[in-house]
């Protein structure tokens, strides 16, 4: 596995194994054509360090977050779990709050070099992916089923045939108890999609474009 400078809440788990696997194939996929992995709902930014990494020089990685904390008032209630879900890794000496900023990630991605990897700053909306024409990968780890649905109906159709989409916090079913309904009372349904691979004990739905 790639070393990474930038926390990632996943590393060293089977989500980050997974990312790593799906985005290895994706050249073979789609020989000589750029990739392009968005990471949605990016945090500390350690998932789209390595993804910048992983297909640097026949690709770009587009990671989207406020980059200043979880917008809890999208949850239902103040004590809803969508709400709660990152004070942990808030008031954890090594993750905390400085390290979410947009200009501390900035630095340790171009100390690396990794200029194929654009941070978006903002909350999700309907437009967020107007400039982006085709998707092979993307991570959606919003933690809030109203940014996860935004995110998805803008993001759907770009997604290509045998592209890939992660869906973080989808499973196990008592996890986010709204964003699981959503998922697989809207999404899991639809006919673009074939299921990847449920891994509950991850908290990942891998879903891939047919």
């Amino acid at each position: 596995m790639f070393t990474h400078k930038l926390n990632w809440l996943n590393a060293g788990n089977k989500t980050a194994n997974l990312q790593m696997e799906c985005l290895q194939a994706l050249p073979s996929t789609f020989p000589g054509e750029e990739i392009i992995a968005l990471e949605v709902g990016s945090a500390y930014g350690g998932g789209a360090e390595m993804m910048g990494k992983l297909i640097q020089g026949i690709g770009k990685v587009y990671a989207y977050d406020t980059f200043v904390g979880h917008p809890k008032d999208l949850a239902d209630s103040p004590d809803d779990p969508e709400a709660l879900c990152m004070e942990l890794w808030y008031k954890e000496p090594h993750h905390g709050l400085n390290k979410l900023s947009y200009e501390y990630q900035r630095i340790i991605l171009d100390e690396q070099g990794l200029d194929n990897v654009f941070l978006v700053k903002g909350r999700i909306h309907e437009h967020s992916f107007d400039d982006i024409e085709r998707v092979h990968f993307a991570m959606l780890d919003l933690d809030l089923v109203k940014s996860t649905q935004i995110a998805y109906e803008a993001l759907k159709d770009k997604i290509v045939k045998g592209g890939y989409l992660f869906i973080h916090d989808a499973v196990p079913k008592d996890n986010l108890v709204h964003l699981n309904k959503y998922v697989y009372d809207e999404i899991v349904p639809n006919k673009r999609w074939e299921v990847f691979g449920a891994f509950p004990n991850n908290f990942v739905l891998v879903l891939q474009r047919v």
